[in-house]
């Protein structure tokens, strides 16, 4: 039933990858801001959403001046910043399961998979920082970007509650769905539409990554379930 619903919430977030992203292209695109300011997960969005939009109307047109003057500039700076937002929160999404499987995993290759999680989604979180910085590119959160810190959060409660016995199956249900849906993600909605070169050759280098966790996440899940099939067989 919660991987059903997990899954439900990934293709959420996946298709407003595809409509937000699409977004940002287009407004930028004409020479304004994309619609693309932090959304809250609170009783109160909806009504925020509308003042926002308003709030990019009047920027847009104080701004158009000096948009006009590097067209090109602005369009990749506001893209690339909100495809920089997404895999922030991704590392971070990762980051967090990766920290809770490290206290409360059982078996010792759940343990090293989450620390090896941990390490390469952190180090990950710096090169792209460190490369934003260079490039002088600013994050953009995005309603994507905020849907995956709330699913971070309800990811992160699901795997506490967990009873021991049941945490390391649970942890890499989850990682196989996340890294999947992430390599999805990066496929058909970030590096298509990213505008810097070096930006596309670091989510190019993130892709790689992410398919060999998704690999060995598979392969342990794999073993997982041997495993815990093995002793009804010997009944």
């Amino acid at each position: 039933m919660m991987r059903h619903h997990f899954k439900h919430r990934f293709a959420v977030i996946a298709a407003l990858a595809a409509s937000v992203l699409g977004s940002a292209a287009h407004a930028s695109g004409r020479g304004g801001h994309a619609q693309l300011s932090p959304q809250q997960s609170s009783p109160q969005q909806q009504v925020n959403l509308q003042q926002q939009v308003n709030l990019q109307q009047q920027v847009s047109q104080q701004q158009v001046s000096q948009q006009q003057a590097s067209p090109k500039g602005v369009q990749s700076q506001v893209l690339d910043g909100a495809v920089a937002g997404v895999i922030s929160a991704s590392n971070q999404f990762e980051i967090v399961q990766a920290t809770i499987a490290r206290r409360q995993a059982r078996s010792r290759e759940v343990k090293d998979f989450a620390r090896e999680m941990l390490e390469s989604h952190s180090q990950s979180a710096r090169r792209l920082s460190a490369l934003l910085q260079r490039l002088r590119i600013k994050v953009q959160p995005t309603r994507v970007s905020s849907m995956l810190i709330g699913h971070s959060s309800v990811v992160a409660a699901y795997l506490r509650r967990q009873p021991a016995r049941n945490f390391d199956q649970a942890f890499i249900a989850a990682q196989v769905m996340t890294h999947r849906h992430t390599l999805r993600m990066l496929d058909e909605q970030l590096i298509p539409r990213v505008k810097d070169q070096a930006l596309k050759e670091e989510l190019q280098r993130i892709r790689g990554e992410v398919a060999s966790h998704l690999d060995c996440a598979q392969a342990i899940q794999a073993t997982l379930a041997k495993q815990q099939s093995t002793p009804h067989r010997g009944r």
